[in-house]
């Protein structure tokens, strides 16, 4: 009998379910979330966020600079499913989006320096398509 071979067996087939949940881990979040989508936007600023191919798009811009226009893709969710936060990285600076599912209609939007400092953080409401 070839010990060594079963032996790989048994473990491999203790092992799968563990493998399986690490695997999983990322579409499982995916699933959990649902990624608020669309235009948020207050007087100075404007938020369009999108989910496509497992992917979710920040696209940011000062309505009073629009020369000043970001794009970020791949944000970390964290949080939970009453209140869901998006970041994204950006050199050192994290874009975060916090989104409630029970106030669709609010996103509340961070700028933080990588020392922790908050450097921008309002509340922006969502956009009807009259108002684009």
């Amino acid at each position: 009998m070839n010990y060594k071979a079963m032996t790989l067996a048994a473990f491999l087939g203790i092992s799968t379910p563990g493998i399986m949940d690490v695997v999983m881990t990322q579409p499982a979040l995916a699933q959990r979330y649902n990624y608020p989508g669309g235009t948020f936007a207050d007087q100075d600023w404007k938020v369009r966020l999108s989910f496509n191919n497992n992917v979710y798009y920040y696209y940011g811009e000062n309505r009073r600079n629009p020369n000043s226009y970001i794009s970020l893709s791949g944000a970390v969710a964290s949080g939970t499913n009453a209140r869901q936060v998006y970041t994204w990285n950006n050199n050192g600076l994290k874009y975060q989006i916090t989104w409630r599912p029970s106030d669709p209609d609010f996103i509340r939007l961070e700028v933080i320096q990588p020392n922790g400092k908050v450097i921008l953080n309002r509340v922006l409401k969502a956009m009807k398509d009259a108002d684009l």
